[in-house]
């Protein structure tokens, strides 16, 4: 099949990807999400720089998330019904000659008690591999999607915008504030989940809606500090339920049209919905009877967190998790400008949480320096990327964050901590690591009768150990928190790695943390770590 014939799309809203450097062969790729009542694929055509065709975009219904959230689990009959579907997609990408694909899935399946299972049956039925994601890497990938379908997308995060993405099971909110990614957040309160827990209800009160306006306060009081502390004066809304909003609120399905609502029109529209029974939404507006039963519970959500914010309008930019998916290919294969701006999104979400919890961040950006100095020092002995580059200095940022619940055995308390926290596109292997990296970082190291180092995957625990050994000697050069060493330089002679720095305080504290410390890095690496501190004057 004939696919370079066709003229080339730019990527996103008729523009090039960022800056790109390199060039790489034109290809055809997929991205499938196995959602929790829909699955979708888009598969698009890259060319040499990066620029992009959609080729198809499919959306087929199922009902795994009604088993989830009702049952606990996934039914054989939905396991069929899906493999049935993933098969029709893998079918379509073999006569598109597809070979690169990713293919996901969100709550329904990381939900269900069975879900290794289903993950199992799908890759024995299908041959595909399908990949769990976790809350962080499912609103990490949707970011990506707004950044390429957003007009002035940069200009709306300098004022501050809370994100919502309203799913089947979960509701994901981020929020900017200053242009600077600031907090994340994961609540159970998706549409489907919603409905199915609260429809015994619905026949006992005259007031359902009511009653859906207090189950979901009940779970955002939490945030009520939230339109104290940031200014948020925009609003992005996102989720399978927004074309049908967006559609009734303008009275058009004109894709400009859809990309925006404004807030006279949301409340007319929610106002009229309220009191309307199920079948009654479905006849007025011509909605399926599964859209006409989620309607009510989107709208109460949206409505309850645009009042944290004082957007006057919802941007509705009309995007998918495959929509990522795509733009998450774009930027790794090409090296993108904007796959760094994401990157120090990740790095500047730890810089919140490290102030969250009221760590010293002049020592953290001490450890972070040194650490990353280390790193770089030894890429020829220790054989990371810059993947394990960047979960070293995650971790470096916020290793000390357990000393706010308490000083007593602070790392333990760090490790749980960043085990509960949500740092944005991390998978649960990567948020394992830098834990466990924070939770060495002091007087304990790695031991087989620690279950939370033990029961990491082989190839996860090297990779801690090695991360460990770095920040353990990190630590040690600031002991004292002072940053009283400047100038780290280091040099590898044979089985030594020599640390030269100056300082114009005395040093033995650190000196004597430092041989301490250089135990476990002389056993994890075979390399003994020597410290050389000039003493300098202050007139110097």
């Amino acid at each position: 099949m004939n696919l370079t014939s066709k003229p080339l799309l730019r990527m996103g809203l008729g523009k090039e990807v960022s800056a790109m450097p390199e060039t790489r062969k034109r290809t055809v790729m997929s991205a499938i999400d196995i959602g929790s009542y829909s699955l979708k694929m888009k598969i698009v055509e890259v060319d040499e720089k990066g620029n992009l065709q959609t080729i198809e975009r499919l959306s087929k219904p199922a009902s795994l998330g009604r088993d989830t959230f009702s049952m606990g689990k996934v039914s054989y009959e939905t396991v069929e019904e899906a493999c049935e579907i993933v098969t029709g997609f893998q079918h379509l990408m073999q006569e598109y000659e597809s070979k690169n694909y990713r293919a996901v899935a969100t709550s329904a399946i990381r939900e269900a008690q069975n879900r290794d299972y289903l993950v199992d049956q799908i890759k024995l039925k299908t041959g595909l591999k399908v990949e769990v994601l976790t809350n962080t890497q499912e609103r990490y990938l949707t970011y990506k999607a707004i950044r390429e379908n957003l007009p002035d997308h940069q200009a709306i995060r300098e004022k501050g915008v809370m994100v919502v993405e309203i799913g089947s099971g979960s509701v994901e909110m981020t929020l900017y504030n200053e242009g600077k990614l600031q907090r994340t957040h994961n609540m159970k309160l998706g549409h489907l989940r919603l409905r199915e827990l609260l429809s015994s209800l619905e026949d006992r009160t005259q007031d359902f809606p009511g009653l859906l306006e207090e189950y979901v306060e009940s779970h955002l009081d939490v945030l009520n500090f939230v339109k104290e502390r940031y200014q948020l004066n925009h609003f992005i809304a996102l989720g399978s339920e927004m074309r049908v909003i967006s559609k009734l609120c303008n009275g058009s399905d004109h894709i400009d049209k859809l990309r925006q609502i404004t807030l006279q029109d949301f409340r007319r529209l929610f106002e009229e919905i309220i009191g309307k029974p199920t079948p009654l939404l479905a006849k007025d507006y011509g909605l399926t009877g599964d859209m006409a039963a989620t309607l009510l519970p989107s709208m109460v959500v949206l409505k309850k967190c645009m009042e944290m914010t004082t957007a006057d309008k919802l941007f509705t930019p009309q995007v998918s998790l495959v929509d990522g998916i795509i733009s998450d290919f774009i930027d790794q294969r090409f090296k993108t400008i904007r796959q760094e701006e994401f990157k120090e999104d990740v790095q500047e979400l730890a810089r919140a949480l490290a102030r969250k919890y009221h760590a010293d961040m002049n020592h953290a950006g001490d450890v972070e320096e040194k650490s990353v100095i280390l790193f770089e020092a030894l890429k020829k002995t220790h054989g990371m990327k810059e993947k394990e580059k960047q979960l070293l200095q995650l971790a470096a940022k916020i290793h000390d964050i357990g000393k706010f619940m308490n000083l007593n055995k602070h790392y333990i308390h760090s490790y749980n901590a960043i085990k509960a926290s949500e740092i944005l596109g991390l998978s649960e292997e990567d948020l394992e690591i830098v834990a466990n990296v924070a939770r060495y970082h002091s007087s304990q190291v790695p031991q087989q009768s620690h279950p939370n180092y033990w029961n990491m995957r082989t190839r996860d625990r090297v990779v801690t150990a090695k991360l460990v050994a770095i920040i353990r000697i990190a630590d040690a050069l600031d002991r004292s928190h002072r940053q009283k060493i400047k100038g780290l330089r280091v040099q590898m002679q044979g089985q030594e790695m020599i640390l030269r720095g100056e300082s114009e305080v005395d040093t033995l504290l650190e000196e004597w943390t430092f041989e301490v410390k250089s135990e476990f890095f002389q056993e994890v690496f075979g390399i003994r770590p020597v410290l050389k501190v000039k003493r300098k004057m202050a007139n110097e």
